[in-house]
C-alpha cells in the first residue's frame, strides 16, 4: 500500500512538473519591443515561457543608442541593441570583429542573421550626436533551432519601424 501511495505521489509530482512546460506564456505578448512596433506572433515564438514579462529600455534614448531588455520571470529573453556609428559604416563592418556562426545575409545584404540574432545598419544622419548610422540587433538569448527563421521574419518590419521612430530620412 505504501508503495502504491508513493508511486501515486511521484506520478502526481512528475505530472505537475511536466505541466508547467505545457503552459507556455502566461503573460500578454506585446506588439512592440520597448515602444518600437514588432510582430506579436513572432515575439510569441521568441519569448520564453513564463508568468511575467517586463520590458526595460534602461537610461539611454533612441538617439543615444538604446538597449532594450525583455525579461521573462526576471531572465533575459529577447534583447534589442542599437549603437550609433560613423558615416559610411556598413552591415559587414559589424561582423569584422564579431565572429558569429551561421551568418547569413538576406534581402540583398540589407539584413544579416545568425542562429540567435538579426541585425541591420540604418543610415540616419542628423538625428544623433553620436553618429550618422545606427546598427540595430535583436537577439533571442535562449535560442532554439527555429530562432533564426523567426528573427528573419521579425527583423525587416521591426527595423523599418525603428528607422521611422528615429525620424531618419527615407
Amino acid at each position: 500500500m505504501q508503495r502504491l501511495v508513493a508511486t501515486a505521489f511521484l506520478v502526481t509530482m512528475l505530472t505537475a512538473c511536466g505541466s508547467s512546460d505545457d503552459q507556455g506564456l502566461s503573460y500578454p505578448v506585446p506588439d512592440n519591443i520597448c515602444g518600437i512596433p514588432a510582430d506579436r506572433e513572432v515575439l510569441e515564438n521568441l519569448l520564453d515561457d513564463g508568468d511575467m514579462l517586463e520590458q526595460d529600455s534602461g537610461y539611454f534614448t533612441l538617439e543615444e543608442g538604446q538597449f532594450c531588455h525583455m525579461y521573462v520571470d526576471g531572465n533575459d529573453s529577447v534583447v534589442s541593441d542599437a549603437t550609433w556609428r560613423e558615416s559610411g559604416y556598413e552591415l559587414r563592418d559589424l561582423f569584422e570583429t564579431y565572429d558569429v556562426k551561421g551568418l547569413r545575409y538576406f534581402e540583398r545584404g540589407k539584413y544579416a542573421s545568425w542562429n540567435f540574432g538579426v541585425a541591420t545598419v540604418i543610415p540616419c544622419p542628423g538625428v544623433s550626436e553620436k553618429g550618422d548610422a545606427v546598427s540595430v540587433q535583436v537577439n533571442d538569448l535562449r535560442w532554439n533551432r527555429d530562432s533564426q527563421a523567426q528573427l528573419e521574419k521579425l527583423g525587416p518590419a521591426y527595423f523599418d519601424a525603428y528607422k521611422k521612430k528615429l525620424g531618419c530620412r527615407p
